[in-house]
């Protein structure tokens, strides 16, 4: 009996968990917004229009500043403008999510993908229009991908790792180029988190994988430190470059 529940507890501990929490909770989001939609006649574009979008935890600098509405750096994260738009990152948070949770753990996903998506709405934040208005999981997303090249450098040594995170390299610069050429796309939030995931990678370690081919460790700890210091910096910056701007 107990080896049964054994077991059951492993494979449990196998899902990707926190992948599926995520989904469910967008997913939840874009439904209650879709609601709303109907609500106030807007019958399926709920999630299109920007008092709503607001209203759910879009990132909007003003109301950051002026009300002191902080959590909207995380929110947005959850909040999608449009199916295509929450079908697209929840496909990509499922296949690139559930390798990299199957890879780090659980509660060092979570802690990944939510302070590279942080990392992307800060930056966003303070390079984006007042006015402006964004949303998605690409902040988070991106950071995955930053996250993947950071790991080829911290385990040069494992060719799987190696391989992912070459691809992931393409795939930053294919998406950031293709950004370039579209005016409703957040590509600060995209390169913010490509960062903060870049840095996280350094930060936050594979635990399965303990040392490399020639013997050295792949935990150094002033790399991690110094790795943490930049990501602080990079927030700190941010929020004084926007304070700077709302106090002159």
């Amino acid at each position: 009996m107990e080896q049964t529940i054994k077991r059951k507890l492993n494979l449990l501990k196998a899902q990707p968990i926190i992948v599926w929490l995520f989904l469910a909770i967008q997913v939840l989001v874009f439904l209650a917004m879709t609601f709303e939609g109907f609500r106030n006649g807007l019958g399926f574009s709920g999630s299109q229009s920007s008092e709503i979008l607001v209203k759910y935890g879009a990132l909007n600098k003003n109301l950051v500043m002026y009300f002191g509405e902080y959590w909207r750096l995380v929110t947005p994260m959850f909040v999608h403008i449009g199916v295509m738009h929450l079908l697209v990152n929840s496909v990509t948070l499922y296949f690139l999510g559930s390798q990299l949770e199957g890879l780090i753990g659980h509660w060092r996903f979570a802690i990944v993908y939510l302070l590279a998506g942080f990392s992307g709405n800060i930056l966003s934040f303070a390079l984006n229009t007042p006015q402006g208005i964004s949303a998605g999981a690409s902040t988070a997303l991106f950071g995955l991908f930053g996250y993947f090249v950071a790991l080829g450098r911290v385990y040069p040594y494992n060719s799987a790792i190696r391989y992912m995170a070459k691809q992931m390299g393409t795939l930053i610069f294919i998406n950031l180029l293709f950004n370039l050429f579209s005016t409703t796309i957040d590509m600060w939030g995209h390169i913010g988190g490509v960062i903060g995931g870049f840095l996280l990678g350094f930060i936050v370690s594979v635990p399965k994988i303990r040392g490399t081919a020639n013997g050295e460790t792949t935990s150094d700890i002033h790399r991690k430190i110094r790795a943490g210091m930049v990501y602080i910096f990079m927030i700190v910056f941010c929020l004084y470059y926007v304070y700077r701007q709302y106090l002159v």
